[in-house]
């Protein structure tokens, strides 16, 4: 046999070993997947304005790769979205409704958006006769708890609280014109309860639509000498109106219970108010001995 044959045997009879082994391998049962289109929908997403997006069941779940860029709320079987800053870069974005799951990709726009993305059929978008998102914005909730007892006990102490005398006028912080500061705070067992004032002097109203709340801890020391390192826990509302609207040179009061927390003395509540259409972003860090000191309610 001549020797360039030899080789060339033993070549095939290894391939067809390896061929047989993979054939006889035992084979992984699939595992679950996520129920999404081949390529991500991109959402668009604006700092001035909210998008929404609604499914065909409850919400549990929402994961923002960059969380950080965006502000996420959930209501029933709805996700509301805006970036908390000009140019976010866009990240993905997994959404679990009922038994399924939703993928999708945030995608910050440098123009206002207010529309409604309908994935109510089969996480399917939903689309009009003129090709854009249909369906238009669902109620606006902000009160998160659904336990009626519990949702009625708190209206009723911030009730309380807006007939309360201001007490708190030094924590404030004013820009673009507008003013806002801590009016009252008070503790019960289970939430820390707030009242704001906003003092606007422009002509223009302010549409609150989103208010987020941040736990901050600050480290003793300064990160790499030049920022502190900070951890941050986002506090959920628990109960107050949304969609205030606080008039053109005229004063409003905005009250929130948030689920009571414990700070240290390096901690603080931060408290960012966003208007509807606009970019007039409010932020108030309330010290955290103020919230620890507050009476009860």
């Amino acid at each position: 046999m001549p020797n360039y044959i030899l080789p060339a045997l033993l070549g095939l009879l290894f391939s067809a070993a390896g061929a047989s082994a993979q054939t006889a391998r035992p084979q992984r049962p699939p595992s679950s997947v996520v129920v999404a289109n081949e390529t991500l929908l991109d959402v668009a997403v604006s700092d001035s304005s909210t998008t929404y997006l609604v499914f065909g069941g409850p919400v549990s779940l929402v994961d923002v790769g960059m969380a950080n860029n965006y502000l996420v709320k959930i209501e029933a079987n709805a996700v509301f979205v805006r970036a908390k800053r000009k140019n976010a870069p866009p990240t993905p974005m997994l959404i679990r409704y009922g038994s399924k799951y939703w993928m999708g990709r945030l995608v910050f726009v440098n123009r206002p958006v207010l529309q409604l993305y309908d994935f109510q059929k089969d996480g399917a978008l939903g689309m009009s006769g003129t090709g854009t998102a249909a369906g238009s914005a669902p109620e606006n909730e902000l009160a998160l708890d659904k336990e009626e007892e519990k949702k009625s006990r708190v209206e009723g102490k911030l009730s309380q609280l807006r007939k309360a005398k201001e007490e708190h006028q030094a924590v404030a912080v004013v820009d673009n014109d507008l003013v806002l500061s801590l009016a009252n705070v008070r503790n019960d067992k289970d939430f820390t309860y707030l009242r704001f004032k906003v003092i606007n002097k422009t002509n223009i109203d302010y549409n609150v639509d989103f208010t987020d709340f941040q736990l901050v801890e600050n480290a003793q020391r300064k990160f790499l000498a030049r920022k502190k390192n900070e951890a941050r826990r986002p506090l959920a509302p628990s109960g107050g109106l949304a969609n205030q609207i606080i008039t053109g040179r005229t004063t409003g009061y905005l009250t929130y219970a948030i689920p009571l927390y414990a700070a240290t003395e390096r901690g603080y509540l931060e408290v960012t108010l966003r208007e509807l259409n606009g970019a007039r972003v409010l932020v108030l860090p309330v010290p955290s001995r103020v919230i620890n000191r507050a009476s009860t309610i």
